[in-house]
C-alpha cells in the first residue's frame, strides 16, 4: 500500500501511517477468511430437492448450530453470527435466519426474529444493505456501525459474504461485532500515532477512532478540510483510515 498523505502531515510518519493501515487491513481480511469458512461449513450442511429449493430438516439446523456456536466459542470478538435465507431458496414468503447470538462467555443462544410480513416486530431482512451486496452483488459487505435495535441495543458492525451452492444462490452468512469489542481489537492499533486517526465506513459513518475529535456513528464528509484517506481493504467493503492534521 502505497498512501498520498495530506502535505500538512509529517511526512517522517507516512511509514507509521502505512504499516497501521496495512495492519487493519490484515485484521479485517482475517475476519472475512473466517467468515468464508463459516459459509463453506454451513453449506455444507444444507441439501437442495428437486426443485432447488431448500431442504431445512432438524438434522441440517443441528449441523447449523454445531458450526455457529463453534465459531462464537472459538472467536470471542463475534457477538453474533449465522445464516440468513433468500426467500426465493426457501420458495416461501416467510424468511427464515439461523442465527445464534452470545449470552456470556461460555453461553449462545439462537436468536428468534419476527419472519412472517405483517407479524409481530417483522425483520425484512432482505432490504437490508449488508444482505443485498453479499447475495445480489456477490460480494463481501461490511456495515455500519447502526444501532442492533432488535437484538444488543447497542453499536455493531455487520461482515457479510454471499451464500451459494452450486449456480444457486441461497443467502448470506454473516457475523455482528460490536464496536466495544471492535475497538478493544483495533484500538491499540490507532493508538500508536500521535495524529487523530478513525476507521470510516463505506457512507461516511465513523466505525472508531483514537481520539474524540471522531466518535463512532458520527457523519465526517468525504471532503473534510485537512483530511486525508487510505482505501483499507478489502476492497469491496469500502473502509477506508482517515488522518486529520493535528490542531
Amino acid at each position: 500500500m502505497n498512501p498520498k498523505l495530506n502535505p500538512a502531515l509529517s511526512t517522517e510518519r507516512s511509514p507509521e501511517l502505512a504499516a497501521i493501515a496495512e495492519e487493519i487491513s490484515a485484521w479485517f481480511a482475517g475476519r472475512f477468511a473466517h467468515l468464508e469458512t463459516l459459509a463453506a461449513e454451513m453449506l455444507a450442511a444444507l441439501r437442495l430437492d428437486e426443485a432447488r429449493k431448500l431442504e431445512l430438516t432438524e438434522s441440517t439446523r443441528r449441523r447449523m448450530k454445531a458450526v455457529a456456536v463453534r465459531a462464537l466459542a472459538e472467536h470471542p470478538v463475534l457477538d453474533g453470527c449465522g445464516f440468513i435465507f433468500a426467500r426465493s431458496a426457501l420458495g416461501t414468503e416467510n424468511g427464515h435466519l439461523e442465527w445464534w447470538v452470545r449470552e456470556d462467555e461460555a453461553r449462545f443462544a439462537r436468536y428468534s426474529f419476527g419472519v412472517v410480513p405483517g407479524g409481530d416486530r417483522y425483520y425484512d431482512y432482505e432490504h437490508h444493505e449488508w444482505f443485498i451486496r453479499a447475495f445480489h452483488h456477490g460480494e463481501p459487505a461490511l456495515v455500519g456501525p447502526y444501532i442492533d435495535y432488535l437484538g444488543v441495543e447497542a453499536y455493531v458492525v455487520t461482515l457479510t459474504v454471499p451464500a451459494q451452492q452450486g449456480d444457486s444462490r441461497l443467502g448470506a452468512v454473516g457475523t455482528d461485532i460490536q464496536v466495544s469489542d471492535l475497538e478493544a481489537e483495533l484500538l491499540p492499533v490507532l493508538l500508536r500515532s500521535a495524529e487523530p486517526l478513525a476507521l470510516v465506513g463505506r457512507h461516511g459513518n465513523v466505525i472508531l477512532g483514537n481520539s474524540s475529535r471522531f466518535l463512532p456513528g458520527e457523519f465526517v464528509p468525504a471532503e473534510l478540510p485537512g483530511t486525508e484517506r487510505i482505501a483499507l481493504g478489502p476492497d469491496s467493503t469500502g473502509v477506508s483510515l482517515l488522518i486529520a492534521a493535528r490542531p
